[in-house]
């Protein structure tokens, strides 16, 4: 008989309060005669300055009060190095933590996932619910002029949804100057690139509220207005155990939820269903403690099988990027200056008393490329075309839904679609340190430093995640196989050369940069045709998306969840997260996130109406 303590029961209970989780509690509590649950493993921090001041935010890295601290394995594709992966512990999960970069996916990216076999999963269906999420503040003239900003199209955005977007009033000369050096290339964004076709260089816009310029996220924009709701439970500092299932209709009905507060064992009812919604991470270590997954892994760990299915943690996807460093000028300020304590004590004031200063400053500048439109002359990019479809034909044998998802990447490729992002850091970095997050946003020579990240948007190598243990305390194994698939650090390779030799020295923004853009912080080394791929290899990190684990695709073909986000093999389970990614999208996922939620809010309301 179960020692754990018995909760009162709820229609819905969602395991991860994070970016996903805190949209369904929100829609579901709309209901006022369906009670939800929210269990979350983090507190609440969504009155704590460190999430809220937007240049706070790398100090939460390598943090367990705020940061899982998740690190893959030994990566053998990048000089063994082990990548660390923040991933939000708190309501608002990754989303009060991130980058505040709202950028999205491409029309070609999300219809993709129709023809990988997911019905009525495309562009045009999934545009109401990026809308019904967003809240975008118009800029001033003065903005709009200084940022470049003049394709923004209001129509084309949600202006009364949660998530508050904006361009700051608070922004440096290299923000000014970074989408004007696309211009100078001949690759500056002219439309906006919320229209799902634009490609090149831009201001992004920012999660951020602009009357007091907080980070708006999950917590502060779909949890905190409702938290009084009385159909609405949070149980926080609450980790997740167990799903555990029924037989009654002869098929595994998932009916309860397994979880620990301070060592003390929990358990609540579902008398509808389970949501899980605990990240790319942690959702496919929850279906292998419960049960579900590949069944000689599981009882390798002492887990009994509920429902066989070996794509469980398979087909992990990931932006990796190349970081470069550059020296600024004198006088141009970068948030290196912040590691001067004096400096940084009169920016925290600043901030307190009214929201303004440096710590109001947040990156700003995006990009996304096409290998056209990185190498312009047509004859060296059909060659480099047809030395990557080279090395994919002649790869490894693949799955089937490999087969299908190199197919789709190959063809944008020459269709012109992206292969890479640009992002910048806004200050230095100490790209050696990819296993310590605590250390890698802080330059360790001295100096003002400007970090521009060139991005692999497609990868072609595939990883997973998988539980080492049947205890729910002890993290999963993830191995994304960085770099495994000769392609993808081919590709990274002309991304990187294109930001040394081409955007770096482009004005206006090589103007702000020492040597016209050709000093590089000390760290880093110049590149050329022959060492950029040992560069690669040494300084490689992770953009932090890490995506597919739970793949939304046919159970005969890789996939965990239907087209409507229930789990193959069992009853009253969906999984409502990035993890449920069929195949990488271009730019920041957090995006996609929320409008993957609010659609599985309706989804979930469509069958309750059914039932």
């Amino acid at each position: 008989m179960s020692s754990a303590i018995a909760l009162p029961s709820a229609h819905f209970v969602i395991c991860g309060g994070g970016t996903a989780g805190l949209v369904l509690a929100n829609r579901l509590s709309e209901i006022p005669t369906i009670n939800v649950a929210v269990i979350e493993a983090g507190v609440d921090r969504s009155h704590d300055l460190n999430v809220l001041a937007p240049s706070l935010l790398t100090a939460l890295y390598g943090n367990p009060d705020y940061d899982w601290i998740f690190q893959t394995t030994p990566q053998p594709h990048v000089n063994d190095r082990v990548i660390g992966h923040p991933r939000g512990k708190q309501l608002g999960g990754s989303s009060a933590i991130n980058y505040l970069a709202y950028t999205h996916a491409s029309r070609v990216n999300l219809d993709n996932f129709e023809i990988l076999g997911n019905a009525n999963w495309t562009w045009d269906a999934l545009q109401p619910y990026y809308m019904k999420s967003e809240n975008l503040t118009v800029p001033s003239a003065q903005v709009a002029s200084a940022l470049n900003t003049s394709g923004l199209e209001p129509a084309i955005h949600g202006m009364n949804g949660p998530i508050h977007n904006g361009f700051p009033s608070e922004y440096s000369d290299l923000d000014k100057a970074w989408p004007r050096a696309y211009d100078t290339l001949g690759i500056g964004v002219q439309s906006d690139p919320r229209d799902g076709l634009a490609l090149g260089g831009y201001t992004i816009l920012t999660n951020l509220n602009l009357e007091n310029n907080t980070r708006s996220y999950a917590a502060t924009a779909y949890l905190n207005p409702i938290k009084a709701h009385p159909n609405l439970k949070v149980y926080t500092d609450a980790l997740v155990t167990k799903i555990n299932f029924d037989n009654l209709t002869g098929t595994p009905t998932a009916c309860s939820v397994d979880f620990s507060i301070n060592g003390t064992a929990h358990t609540i009812s579902a008398a509808h269903e389970v949501v899980l919604s605990a990240g790319t991470f942690g959702s496919p270590h929850i279906l292998e403690l419960s049960g579900i997954g590949n069944e000689s892994l599981l009882s390798s760990h002492g887990v009994q099988c509920v429902a066989e299915n070996a794509n469980v943690g398979e087909n992990l996807q990931d932006h990796v990027y190349m970081p470069l460093g550059f020296r600024v000028n004198p006088g141009i300020f970068t948030l290196d200056e912040l590691v001067n304590e004096t400096v940084f004590n009169a920016a925290y004031d600043q901030y307190v008393a009214n929201g303004t200063g440096p710590l109001a400053l947040v990156a700003l500048g995006g990009a996304l490329l096409s290998t056209q439109q990185i190498l312009p002359v047509k004859r060296d990019a059909n060659q480099f075309l047809a030395n990557v479809d080279s090395l994919v034909r002649e790869g490894k044998p693949y799955s089937e839904v490999e087969k299908a998802q190199y197919k789709i990447i190959l063809k944008d490729m020459k269709n012109e679609q992206e292969i890479a992002q640009h992002m910048n850091t806004a200050s230095g970095m100490n790209p050696t340190f990819a296993n310590d997050t605590t250390k890698l946003f802080t330059a360790p020579s001295p100096g003002n430093f400007f970090t521009i990240l060139g991005v692999l948007e497609h990868p072609f190598s595939r990883g997973n995640v998988h539980m080492q243990s049947s205890n729910a305390s002890i993290y999963p194994i993830i191995d994304p196989h960085y770099l495994e698939h000769h392609a993808d650090i081919k590709i990274l390779a002309k991304i990187a050369l294109h930001i040394q030799d081409s955007l770096a020295k482009a004005q206006p923004l090589s103007d702000l940069l020492q040597g016209n853009g050709t000093v590089l912080q000390p760290e880093y080394n110049t590149l050329t045709e022959d060492n950029v791929e040992d560069e690669i290899r040494r300084v490689l990190q992770s953009e932090y998306h890490p995506t597919g684990t739970c793949a939304m695709l046919p159970r005969n073909r890789g996939g965990v969840v239907d087209s409507r986000l229930r789990v193959y093999g069992v009853k009253g389970l969906r999984v409502v997260d990035a993890s449920i990614v069929p195949l990488q999208p271009r730019a920041n996922i957090q995006t996609f996130v929320y409008a993957l939620a609010e659609r599985a809010a309706d989804f979930i309301k469509e069958d309750l109406a059914g039932a």
